[in-house]
């Protein structure tokens, strides 16, 4: 009697380990499978972006406007290429002339495929006429150079929210003199080919031709 409990005890425990297993098997290899796909967004890993990439900061939607010889210009007109952009504003005494000169001076060691846009923040008095005038003036003869103007709304949705740049009218008081009218960027900002901002850079800098064509070409090489 005492032989067969001792099997029948034996038969019980491996009938029990059997079944231990099953489970231990069914959590580990099955687990995974019972869980519902998770809908939070994916995060890319860092190992996987482009190393020495230049980052977007913004993108340029859609715009219409008017260039210093009257023609219309739209986003069309400048992509498939970088451009670089800055606000100015003809009745400007200092900094607008000053920047329009730089860029003057600079442009003929720039690729000849880069357009630039100089953004009016002045459309009530800034015509096309007063923008080609202004043009002329301070020696900015590139071709594909515009001086563009147009609805004050469309301007600030351009400079302000899409290229990253300040136009503010001066209160009356704290102007120096009556041209005296904005505070706004001085500064250039470079948008790609797919009319993405992916640099601004110091009007004044004493190394702007060479930082400029250190990052058309990083945007060649990475994008």
């Amino acid at each position: 009697m005492a032989l067969k409990s001792n099997i029948k005890d034996f038969i019980q425990w491996v009938l029990f380990g059997f079944l231990v297993a099953i489970a231990a098997s069914y959590f580990f290899l099955g687990s995974d499978e019972s869980h519902s796909p998770s809908s939070q967004p994916t995060i890319e890993s860092a190992v996987s972006a482009k190393p020495n990439s230049l980052p977007v900061i913004s993108k340029v939607a859609p715009f219409s406007l008017t260039n210093h010889l009257g023609n219309p210009l739209t986003e069309t007109n400048v992509l498939g290429r970088p451009w670089l952009a800055n606000v100015i504003f003809t009745r400007c005494p200092t900094v607008c002339p000053r920047i329009t000169q730089t860029i003057a001076e600079i442009a003929p060691q720039l690729p000849d495929q880069l357009s630039i846009l100089s953004i009016t923040t002045d459309p009530d008095f800034d015509t096309a006429s007063r923008l080609n005038d202004f043009m002329k003036l301070h020696g900015a003869k590139r071709p594909n150079w515009h001086f563009v103007t147009g609805p004050k709304k469309t301007l600030m949705n351009l400079m302000v929210r899409d290229l990253k740049m300040i136009s503010i009218p001066k209160d009356t008081k704290e102007r120096e003199n009556p041209s005296d009218l904005f505070v706004h960027s001085s500064l250039l900002i470079l948008v790609d080919s797919a009319g993405r901002v992916r640099k601004s850079f110091e009007s004044d800098s004493k190394t702007l031709t060479a930082d400029i064509n250190k990052v058309l070409t990083k945007l060649k090489d990475s994008d």
